[in-house]
């Protein structure tokens, strides 16, 4: 055995030096995408990343990149997550020999030679397969925690096998009574407590360890003792999720606050006192527990002791926090704060046994003529509370208002008169809003998977998934939308085809079955399927194998294993059942609480952001041990067959290294990002982009982390200030835009500190308040004076044209007012009167004397007929709208005063005085800015103007306005910058003024606007050819992946939108030059250009194609579907006269188009049929037309061409082969399953009209047969009449799954 030990530690580490190779060897160069950036920033200077943090993360992080260069930083800690997952690979090795080696002992006393090689051999293949697993592989090579997380998971369920080990040692006599293998118990707990400062997934084994214990300690294992321990671990996981993670910080916190606000103690006093009891009470019950001999209560408080020193990591946060890092998410300075953010309220809860559906009744609401509305919300619940350290002003009892410096709380007493007092305590700042402020439900389910809606896109997907048909005659009670509610029937289904199948079991195939391609699915048959390999099985599910479209056969991530790694781990579990069905149960029970526990835990909604398969890596570990297993499995069967136990190991050892070797040959091309610096490079663009000492507003995670990354560990451009929007909602990181930040000044934001405090400073929402709104609400006559003088200075002669225009109309409307009543005559006369020389008291004579006679039609002194009084009020919005504009600086003053906020029952509300703004442009500092050159400063505007639309926008939320603060006080000084033009509103109002122009990946603030009036032409042209940085991406060997190409479909299309712009210039060389370099950077053999399909977006797509945004079809309006912009490369190469050009790549392209056909051609009519897969061919025709419609052109093209002649040839081979046979099937079909061919009877008839309006209203528009409306000669490109504010890109939440 000794020698058994000595091969068990050499092997174990030659596996873990083969799973390092090929981790190092494929390890991301630099920062990837997603939180990577954010982890790398946290753990380089020890900072503090979202909620509920990683500090153990960062401390080891920190000492892994201690004395790396700035620029290798990324690199050392990218490798910190390669050794994390080569410690896996070990660990997973020792466990699976402590497995297997415990199975042999069990029928015989010594392990032989063969024995010893067959231990060895399954091991190593188990882990090895592991090693080059999917999911596992994609974390090993990127810094994130998850990594990490897998190896705390491993080591914690090896320890267990290792006290197993040693129990039975003890108890057969084999080790002295002295021996103490309950020290692995305790190992276990300070694993558990340092695994919760990497991530929650360590703490998943808990149950397994719970019934290690139960089957070692117990001879005699039956029900009653099955169920108790499943309890007892179930309580021992809910204890350590909810009574020592957040439950010990909230003791500690409630101490805290009682101390300090009820006792008068100094601040710390709570939170010391708390944690001397808790030291007291543990070394009285340890001390106890020995001394009574209760090992129960001894083993329990020395695991809970150990558990605590481990979870201590959590101080790192607190004291990092302190020390206002330029990272200080959440701001969790002490305990009291640290609660909140562990609990992670920001993410907000799904329910989980019990709760809602998505369209359920809230407690007190009703249903009236307007909707659902809440009537009371007296049986909701309360929200925590939520305490910040601040200087409190207090008016008697009341709390008045709140401040960090005890200078700006004696400023405040000092404006204002009262009898106020300043006093530091903790101040609970959500008082105001807490109270009944989480919505109960009225309608309710177990288990409730259907919940959220706060979407339209997740009941599309509820729908989608479960089936929910509101018109289907199922009897349920009907909900808050007017229609049914979901039955639970249909809620399960969800559960199972959605978050089980789709979320989970996909994924899992994907590491042990094969995988279709990376490009994110929502559940087609073309978009990250798994698959086997094995035709006839695929073909059953997704279509057509043999004839796959070229996004998946060329695709690095298209992956083949056979089910051989899958049928060999069932092997192995099989085998494990029934040889030791004890163990095999352990490690079923870690299996499912590291998957489908998560799975339950989750709740996830339909359409993702991202593919969510790394959170379930524990589970595929548990699953991988099997394949090891199956490796013996086959040993075992072999030497029943053959004597020699040594070749009947070395048989199997040859038999099963075939899986890991087919799992890394087949992942290596989609899994080796060695030479990727796509994120780094996004985030270099994104601040090249800007201007010395700019600001540029991002809104999600990937155009701000590798921000972050860059500035904070490489130490570039930290001049600009990169403010998120998500995060501008919280008053902590606002406050922190205030301060100044390395070479960034501090933000403008004029708002105090006690007015962006969450829900107590009024600025959660600012609404925009139409007059007739505000005279309803009775908003005081100094108010409304305000709100009239500051419209009425900016817009004097406006103003009294409006006048002169309402007295005229008016007149016509009272044409068809009755009034029987002199008093109400009167009120009419003034009303069509203006006296322009006091405007504002004419303006409020009118509005009121307007709802004084609809006072007099609700007594009968007063008639309106003929719609006369919505024709009145529609010309007060007229009368208002022609001179409401505001000057920007002044209407932000107004919403910043706390005089000018509305009353209604109780409660404060702050208003913008108009929807329309006017931002006066100082030229001055617009040129030293470089907001404009000195060749613009003539076309340069005195002001800019926008507006809001209110029927989208009834109110702004902080982040808006705080965004708003920041550009009306900037006064032009710093150049402003957004990631996205329609990543807000305020942003979509500012484009659609003309005021937003892309520079290239960012957009500008601009006060020029002039044709292009979405470009900077000049700044484009400079960055993208001159300053950008793009990688190696032409590089075979350097992997763009699908995360990655969502921002090279960016890249394309600037550079086509740079192109046409230069054309229109007639720079014809230049835009050529324009095309010719994106296809360096990218070409499309190296970086693929079709994927995802999403309606046609004229904002990404060539002004020359904005006729081909839409078919007018049969009387309809259908949207084009799009994707990829190459096609439109070539349609460009045309119009520079550069035929050569788009036809060598034109062919190229249609070889690809061609691929995607072939598959419609070949698959199963459901198949073609389906409208998600049937995306893909609508898109890919459009192209094709879109392309044949310049080279059929003799003007641009040449239609005897080779690539003409064949792209004609593809187009009508699809209209007259491949429409027809699909047709003819679905006809069919439809016919077998009873539905009717002339209506939208069933799946397979809505399928036929789907593919015959889209495919046809294409043929008509295109011209490819005979249309009503034809497509007139391509015509140059004309001023953009495109509504920006229609194609609101809505600003992407920074992610919620941590």
């Amino acid at each position: 055995m000794t020698n058994y030990a000595r091969w068990n530690s050499i092997l174990g580490w030659g596996v873990f030096l083969v799973a390092s190779m090929v981790y190092l060897l494929t390890l991301e160069s630099t920062v990837s995408l997603w939180d990577c950036g954010e982890y790398i920033t946290a753990a380089y200077k020890l900072e503090v990343g979202h909620p509920p943090g990683a500090p153990l993360f960062m401390v080891l992080g920190r000492l892994f990149s201690f004395f790396a260069a700035p620029e290798s930083v990324a690199v050392w800690i990218n490798a910190l997550s390669a050794i994390s997952s080569s410690l896996t690979i070990l660990f997973m090795f020792w466990s699976l020999t402590l497995l297997i080696k415990k199975i042999i002992l069990s029928q015989q006393k010594e392990l032989t030679c063969g024995n010893q090689i067959a231990i060895f051999a399954s091991a190593a293949i188990g882990s090895l397969a592991y090693t080059f697993s999917d999911s596992f592989w994609f974390s090993a090579v990127e810094g994130e925690v998850y990594a990490m997380a897998s190896l705390f998971t491993a080591v914690i369920f090896w320890a267990i096998l290792k006290w197993d080990e040693e129990m039975g040692l003890l108890s057969s006599g084999e080790l002295s009574d002295d021996y103490r293998p309950n020290r692995w118990i305790l190992l276990i707990f300070f694993m558990l407590g340092l695994a919760i400062g990497v991530h929650l997934l360590g703490i998943l084994v808990v149950p397994a360890i719970g019934y290690m214990i139960y089957f070692r300690v117990k001879e005699e294992v039956n029900l009653k003792g099955i169920v108790l321990t499943g309890v007892i671990s179930i309580f021992v996981l809910g204890f350590i999720q909810e009574g020592i993670i957040p439950g010990s910080i909230a003791m500690a916190s409630n101490f805290e606050v009682a101390f300090v606000n009820s006792l008068g103690l100094p601040f710390f006093s709570g939170t010391v006192f708390f944690f001397i009891l808790l030291i007291f009470a543990c070394v009285f019950l340890v001390r106890w527990a020995r001394k009574k001999g209760n090992t129960l209560v001894y083993n329990s408080m020395m695991g809970l002791v150990f558990l605590l020193i481990g979870y201590s990591s959590f101080a790192v946060i607190v004291i990092r926090s302190n020390a206002n890092t330029p990272l200080d998410e959440n701001d969790p300075e002490n305990l009291v704060t640290l609660h909140s953010y562990l609990k992670r309220e920001q993410y907000g809860s799904a329910p989980i046994f019990f709760g809602n559906y998505w369209n359920s009744f809230r407690n007190g609401e009703e249903m009236t003529e307007n909707g659902a509305r809440v009537l009371s919300n007296d049986a909701w619940k309360d929200l925590s509370a939520y305490y910040l350290r601040r200087f409190v002003i207090t008016e008697g009892d009341v709390e008045v208002k709140a401040f960090t410096k005890e200078a700006d709380a004696q400023k405040w007493v000092a404006e204002h008169d009262g009898a106020y007092s300043i006093e530091e305590k903790y101040y609970e700042s959500n008082a105001s809003i807490r109270h009944g402020a989480v919505a109960t439900y009225a309608q309710s389910t177990i288990f409730p998977r259907m919940y959220s809606g706060d979407s339209p896109v997740h009941k599309q997907g509820y729908a989608k998934w479960s089936g929910y048909d509101e018109n289907d005659g199922t009897s349920t009670e009907i909900g808050r939308d007017g229609k049914r509610l979901p039955s639970f029937g249909e809620n399960l289904t969800y559960f199972m085809r959605y978050q089980v199948n789709w979320m989970y079991l996909r994924y899992f195939m994907w590491n042990f079955a094969g995988r279709q391609n990376d490009i994110q699915g929502h559940g087609d048959n073309l978009h990250g399927n798994w698959i086997s390999g094995i035709s006839f099985l695929d073909e059953a599910r997704l279509g057509s194998q043999e004839f796959q479209p070229h996004y998946t056969t060329e695709n690095p991530a298209h992956n083949k294993f056979f089910l051989l790694p899958l049928i060999l781990a069932i092997i192995g579990l099989v085998f494990h059942y029934r040889k030791a069905p004890k163990d095999a149960f352990v490690l079923t029970l870690a299996f499912i609480f590291t998957g489908l526990a998560i799975v339950v835990y989750l709740n996830q909604k339909p359409m993702e952001p991202r593919e969510r398969d790394y959170a379930y890596a524990g589970s595929f570990y548990f699953f991988a041990m099997w394949i090891g297993v199956g490796v013996f499995a086959i040993y075992n069967f072999v030497q029943s067959k053959i004597k020699s136990q040594v070749n009947s190991a070395m048989l199997a050892s040859a038999l099963g290294v075939a899986v890991p070797v087919l799992m890394g040959v087949q992942g290596w091309d989609d899994h080796d990002r060695s030479g990727k610096t796509s994120a780094r490079d996004l985030a270099t663009n994104y601040l090249q982009s800007c201007g010395k000492n700019s600001i540029i507003f991002t809104n999600g995670d990937n155009d701000t982390f590798p921000l972050w990354y860059l500035q904070e560990v490489e130490g570039k451009r930290t001049d600009v200030r990169v403010c998120n929007l998500s995060l501008m909602g919280t008053d902590w990181y606002t406050n922190q835009m205030k301060m100044k930040s390395y070479d960034s000044d501090p933000l403008p934001i004029k708002f105090r500190e006690d007015q962006i405090l969450m829900y107590a400073g009024n600025t959660d929402q600012v609404y925009f308040m139409p007059l007739l709104q505000l005279f309803s609400m009775n908003a005081g006559e100094e108010m409304i004076n305000k709100v009239l003088n500051m419209r009425l200075e900016n817009n004097p002669t406006e103003a009294v044209t409006a006048a002169r225009y309402f007295d005229q109309e008016v007149q016509k409307i009272f044409a068809n007012v009755s009034i029987t009543n002199a008093e109400f005559e009167a009120t009419r006369a003034a009303i069509a009167n203006t006296d322009t020389t006091n405007l504002i008291q004419a303006t409020i004579q009118k509005y009121l004397g307007v709802f004084k006679l609809f006072e007099g039609a609700r007594s009968g002194s007063v008639e309106f007929k003929n719609g006369s009084a919505e024709q009145l009020q529609e010309l007060l919005e007229q009368y208002e709208k022609i001179w409401s504009a505001v000057d920007f600086k002044d209407a932000m003053a107004f919403v910043r005063d706390d005089n000018n906020m509305l009353t209604d029952e109780g409660k404060k509300y702050s208003f913008f005085p108009s929807n329309r703004f006017t931002l006066k442009v100082n030229k001055e500092n617009a040129l030293k800015a470089g907001t404009i050159t000195q060749k613009e400063l003539s076309s340069c505007s005195d002001e800019i103007n926008f507006e809001f639309s209110t029927d989208r926008d009834p109110a702004l939320t902080r982040d808006e306005v705080m965004m708003m603060d920041i550009v009306a006080n900037n006064d032009w000084k710093r150049g402003i910058f957004f990631s996205s033009s329609r990543g807000s509103s305020f942003s979509v109002a500012l484009l659609s003024g003309g005021h937003v122009k892309q520079v290239g990946m960012a957009y500008e603030l601009s006060p020029v606007k002039e044709e292009p009036m979405f470009y900077n032409v000049a700044k484009m042209v400079k960055n993208m050819m001159s300053v950008y940085e793009y990688g190696d991406m032409a590089n075979p060997h350097v992997l763009t992946d699908y995360y990655a190409r969502r921002h090279t479909v960016q890249y394309r299309s600037n550079f086509l939108l740079l192109a046409e712009q230069l054309l229109n210039r007639k720079q014809t060389a230049k835009a050529i030059s324009v095309l010719d370099y994106s296809l360096k950077l990218m070409p499309l053999e190296r970086v693929l250009d079709f994927g995802e399909v999403n309606s046609c977006d004229p904002f990404m797509s060539l002004k020359f194609n904005e006729r081909h945004g839409d078919y007018n079809y049969q009387g309809q309006t259908i949207r084009a579907k799009c994707s990829g912009s190459l096609h439109e490369y070539v349609q460009l190469y045309y119009l520079a006269g550069q035929k050569t050009k788009a036809e060598t790549l034109g062919a190229k392209l249609l070889a690809n188009y061609k691929s995607i056909i072939a598959y419609f051609e070949h698959s199963d009519a459901e198949f073609a049929g389906n409208p998600e897969n049937a995306e893909d061919l609508i898109a890919a025709i459009d192209a094709c037309f879109k392309m044949n419609d310049l080279a059929q052109n003799p003007r641009y093209g040449n239609p005897s061409s080779a690539f003409s002649k064949s792209l004609k040839k593809e187009i009508t081979h699809v209209y007259k082969v491949v429409m027809p046979r699909i047709y003819s099937d679905l006809e069919q079909l439809a016919m077998d399953n009873g539905e009717s061919a002339e209506a939208y009877s069933g799946a397979y008839s809505e399928m036929i009209g789907n593919l015959q309006t889209y495919m046809g209203a294409m043929a008509e528009h295109y011209g490819f047969i005979k249309s009503t409306n034809p497509v007139s000669e391509p015509i140059p490109p004309t001023t953009s009449t495109i509504d920006p504010s229609a194609l609101m890109q809505g600003a992407r939440p920074m992610e919620t799954l941590r």
